[in-house]
């Protein structure tokens, strides 16, 4: 009884000192260095389809949005030029250069063509798709942007299969019709960019093109097709027929210049990529239609709208396409294509100024493509970010034609370099914890979460 008493109260002190730490602690930079590389051989080769005359399961040209499922940990990567989505089986255990298993939008891993040589679009065809979700079930959503719509494909996946249901062409499979900025309405689309689905399994829309964010609330329910494809609320727009960039004024809280990305936190607060605006805007929950936004990356405030505001630093952006949230820390990622990076927020509610860069070899004063040269530290023109469950960062690098992996740091190696981060964080302190600790678990767990954050939070800020 007395030890598992004092086993307990070494847990909570732990859970405590996790706490603690999160606010105060200093530690040694963390790791920026991506740990492995799929699209390409290696991590100093960025050919289009590894130079060769046709696609091919292990080869990329042009990858944009990254996701990986809830369900089973599959990785998805809309693989834009090449005009399909591709996956592997696993996005924490990919190895350099490995095959993908899985071709959507393509008959094979060998054909590239639009719309598969057609002149219309089909079913199973995709024309420049640029964005990838994955909802608590395992069903994709595909933004298929030059197709002016989004696709939804269901589980069990095959190579070359059909979609279920598709949004924006009025359930029409064969249509790319898209919505003018005057004749915006619920159910059109003008450029399908990004998607993200909240935990409720609605399924949020960057629309390029119509400067909006919208809402479709539980569109897989019932069976296939299941639910509707109108569109129930927006962000950036006065209402769902209203189409025009900023709103046909100045930027403001409230506005969007061409949204190009979407992702929503734990919390269901949503982050838009405002890419004309060069910004990231914060929109907190409950979310409303015209909402105002509460907090604004990469501009001083919520009028201003110049790329790199001030010059590059860990205040600025040039042309956002992408966010993402850590599902454990909460820390935000943004792919700040055009400066060739991507940007990490600690603190993303009370802080607009970025904690860590990857891809400028630490600097947050450059924003040269691949500087150094191509490698496991460069980036050039990134195109999506993800986070898994498990705190591992991936991202579309573009124009290296290429997916990166970056691991999360280990909780419980004590230093060690175990699963590829740079052995800087912390054991969890509850590592002694065994039977008869249930009740004590949600302070362990706590402070688990807390020496995560406190090892994403502690880097030098350089400017």
């Amino acid at each position: 009884m007395m030890r598992s008493r004092r086993v307990m109260l070494v847990c909570a002190l732990g859970a405590l000192f996790g706490l603690v730490m999160a606010h105060g602690a200093k530690a040694a930079p963390a790791d920026t260095t991506a740990d492995a590389v799929i699209g390409q051989a290696n991590f100093t080769s960025n050919q289009i389809n590894q130079g060769g005359a046709n696609a091919s399961a292990a080869s990329m040209n042009e990858p944009r949005g990254v996701a990986v499922s809830p369900v089973d940990g599959r990785f998805w990567v809309a693989d834009q030029a090449n005009n399909r989505v591709i996956s592997w089986p696993s996005a924490t255990a990919f190895t350099n250069g490995q095959a993908a298993d899985i071709v959507l939008g393509q008959a094979d891993f060998n054909s590239s063509d639009p719309n598969r040589g057609g002149a219309n679009p089909g079913q199973n065809t995709l024309s420049g798709p640029r964005g990838v979700a994955v909802d608590s079930s395992g069903r994709l959503y595909v933004a298929d942007t030059d197709n002016k719509r989004v696709l939804r494909f269901d589980p069990p996946f095959s190579n070359g299969m059909n979609a279920v249901q598709v949004f924006g062409q009025n359930g029409s499979f064969t249509t790319a019709n898209q919505a003018a900025m005057n004749a915006a309405t619920a159910d059109n689309i003008g450029n399908a960019e990004g998607v993200a689905v909240d935990a409720d399994d609605n399924l949020w829309l960057a629309d390029r093109f119509l400067s909006r964010a919208v809402r479709y609330n539980t569109p897989a329910a019932g069976p296939a097709p299941g639910g509707d494809t109108t569109a129930d609320l927006v962000i950036g727009q006065p209402n769902l027929t209203s189409g025009d960039g900023n709103q046909g004024g100045n930027p403001a809280a409230n506005t969007i210049n061409r949204a190009s990305g979407c992702a929503l936190d734990a919390d269901g607060n949503l982050y838009v990529c405002d890419e004309f605006n060069h910004r990231v805007l914060l929109f907190l929950a409950p979310l409303t239609n015209n909402k105002a936004a509460s907090r604004v990356y990469g501009q001083p405030d919520f009028t201003s709208d110049t790329a790199n505001n001030g010059g590059v630093s860990a205040t600025s952006m040039n042309t956002p396409v992408s966010v993402a949230v850590d599902p454990i820390s909460g820390n935000l990622f943004v792919a700040d294509s055009i400066n060739n990076r991507i940007l990490e927020f600690a603190d993303p509610r009370n802080d607009s100024t970025a904690d860590r860069v990857y891809g400028q070899g630490g600097s947050f004063t450059t924003g040269t493509p691949n500087t150094g040269g191509v490698s496991a530290d460069s980036i050039a023109d990134v195109g999506g970010v993800a986070v898994d469950a498990l705190g591992n960062l991936y991202a579309g690098d573009r124009l290296n034609h290429r997916a990166l992996r970056f691991n999360a740091p280990p909780v419980n190696g004590g230093g060690g370099n175990g699963g590829g981060g740079n052995g800087n964080d912390e054991g969890i302190f509850c590592g002694l914890c065994g039977p008869g600790m249930t009740m004590m678990m949600p302070l362990c767990i706590a402070g688990w979460v807390a020496m995560r954050r406190t090892s994403r939070m502690r880097r030098t800020r350089q400017s």
